[in-house]
């Protein structure tokens, strides 16, 4: 739909503040009517400090974030401030066709999502805010109407251009077949590469590989993969005393004075005064879930976490621990390549197995038992259990002063995810019901706020069945159910989680055919291994979704 060919007609305006992180002093939008199905609402986020409930879904808005709200959505807004300022719009959208105006669900934007804006591009839109009082359009004049009516459409234009840089972005091909290159130069810097290698996997001749590569990165192939080494080379100069020579064939270099020179010139020391500088560490001071203070080394290099939710979040922000729980994962997650390096610690944190490790820092996404045990080895910081994503992304990367990285990663997220449900934008429609079901050997489970289940509610628009949204609310990851409940928990489209080789009969069993049947042409069979809510695998996951949609529906 051409977003120049649509007209809003506003139907209410005003400012709204909400005074106390409390439902019972939140702000509801109000039930609409049957007469009133196209009739949207377009939320400005005028300060910090608002998480918004869209369905009962959470969604942190940033000063300046704007997001769609669809009829049949439902929305709660908080303030963790007690000073929470919204601009709202209330409209309806039609299509212009020659002289008639015929009426749309809602503008092309992604609904339920939030664009984060500039708060100055914001404020220059919505001008003097003196003028949002809680009054109906009718107390207006028609030239403040259309003042207001003007407004509105220039927010919904900026929104819409925001979409149209994303899709512009991704589908450069050319881009993403060096950035392919690029991931690859990372899990496999120390092998004999080079640029006509890498120049031939991105589908081009070396001088044109070599120019793009340099416009995105900034860097020559062959320097980009000299830092690449040079960063592996001060982690392991930190953590071991072998000789040089074993160190720079370990990293990729055949030659030990070359690697001497590079690594001189990239960090102005030579390997053996890095390493010495190193030894006599800092501390400082970071916070954890609790709020209590805990003193960890100043770039603490041999950290070691359980994995789950914390091993994606660091592999992602560029931390590479030396130990993590991986004895499940290792055969189970989609980057197994990046474990390679990572010794295992037991299917939980085994202190005996860390002690071993010698670790600097150790990080946690539960309260172990044995806590006090864990601290006595190394400095040991928990998360809050009930971080989302982005939380415990940011909450990470903090703890190691790499917030850059964690909103770079952010950024780049929700630019994908605005393209990939541009992709799929005829596949399946916004506020759809879904399930995840989860088969492990004989065991049957029904996925609540958890592993792919979150990227379908938090990023894709979709909503938990009716049962799945009570388990959410009761606070439960996930629940085992037999097989002869399968269809209580059903929505209107249905993924169903298995291993790849039960995979090749599940759909025969009684009961899936009866969910497939009962819900035909939106039931997905996938791998186990997308049950994951790290940044590598909802990542990962928005890259495959039109496969998943377009190959996988039975």
């Amino acid at each position: 739909m051409n977003f120049a060919c649509l007209y809003s007609r506003l139907q209410h305006f005003d400012r709204v503040q909400v005074d106390q992180m409390l439902p019972e002093s939140s702000l509801y939008n109000e039930k609409i009517n049957d007469n009133e199905t196209n009739l949207c609402t377009l939320l400005i986020a005028l300060s910090h400090g608002i998480r918004l409930y869209v369905d009962k879904i959470p969604i942190d808005l940033r000063k300046g974030s704007c997001i769609l709200v669809l009829p049949i959505q439902h929305y709660m807004v908080e303030s963790s401030t007690g000073e929470a300022q919204l601009a709202r719009f209330t409209f309806e959208t039609f299509e212009i066709k020659g002289k008639a105006l015929h009426p749309v669900a809602h503008p092309p934007l992604l609904c339920g999502y939030p664009y984060r804006l500039l708060f100055s591009q914001v404020k220059q839109v919505l001008g003097n805010e003196a003028w949002m009082k809680n009054q109906s359009c009718s107390s207006f004049s028609s030239s403040e109407i259309a003042i207001m009516q003007a407004r509105l459409q220039l927010i919904l234009g900026i929104m819409a251009q925001l979409d149209q840089e994303a899709i512009d972005f991704q589908n450069e091909e050319k881009t993403k077949m060096i950035q392919h290159t690029i991931q690859y130069m990372e899990q496999h810097y120390d092998e004999d590469l080079t640029v006509e290698q890498l120049a031939n996997m991105a589908g081009m001749v070396r001088w044109q590989y070599s120019q793009q590569f340099k416009i995105l990165t900034g860097k020559k192939p062959t320097d980009y993969l000299v830092h690449i080494r040079i960063n592996q080379a001060k982690e392991i100069l930190c953590n071991s005393t072998e000789p040089l020579n074993k160190i720079a064939r370990q990293i990729g270099f055949k030659d030990e004075y070359y690697f001497s020179r590079c690594f001189h010139k990239l960090t102005g020391n030579t390997p053996r005064e890095y390493a010495n500088i190193h030894l006599h560490m800092q501390q400082r001071t970071v916070i954890d879930s609790l709020g209590k203070k805990i003193l960890v080394p100043q770039d603490a290099t041999r950290i070691v976490t359980d994995g789950k939710h914390t091993l994606g979040e660091l592999l992602v922000l560029g931390i590479s621990p030396i130990g993590a729980a991986i004895s499940i994962m290792k055969d189970n997650v989609i980057y197994h390549n990046k474990l390679r390096n990572i010794q295992s610690i037991g299917y939980w944190a085994d202190p005996d197995k860390i002690a071993q490790l010698q670790p600097e820092f150790i990080l946690l996404s539960y309260y172990p038992k044995d806590l006090q045990e864990l601290n006595a080895l190394a400095p040991t910081v928990v998360l809050d259990k009930k971080f989302r994503l982005f939380e415990r992304l940011r909450y990470i990367a903090k703890l190691f002063e790499r917030s850059k990285a964690a909103e770079k990663w952010i950024t780049t997220y929700e630019d994908k995810v605005r393209l990939v449900r541009r992709q799929l934008g005829d596949a399946y429609v916004t506020g759809e019901s879904a399930t995840v079901y989860l088969k492990l050997g004989e065991k049957l489970y029904i996925m609540g706020m958890n592993g792919l289940a979150s990227s379908l509610y938090e990023s894709l628009g979709f909503r938990p069945s009716e049962k799945v949204m009570h388990l959410i609310e009761q606070g439960e990851a996930w629940i085992e159910i037999q097989h002869h409940q399968i269809n209580h928990y059903a929505g209107d489209r249905n993924f169903f989680l298995a291993s790849q080789q039960e995979l090749k009969t599940v759909s025969h069993c009684p009961h899936i055919s009866a969910l497939v049947e009962l819900s035909p042409g939106k039931t997905h069979f996938l791998e186990s291994i997308w049950n994951y809510d790290d940044p590598i695998t909802r990542g990962r996951l928005l890259e495959e979704l039109p496969n998943i949609f377009k190959k996988m529906i039975r």
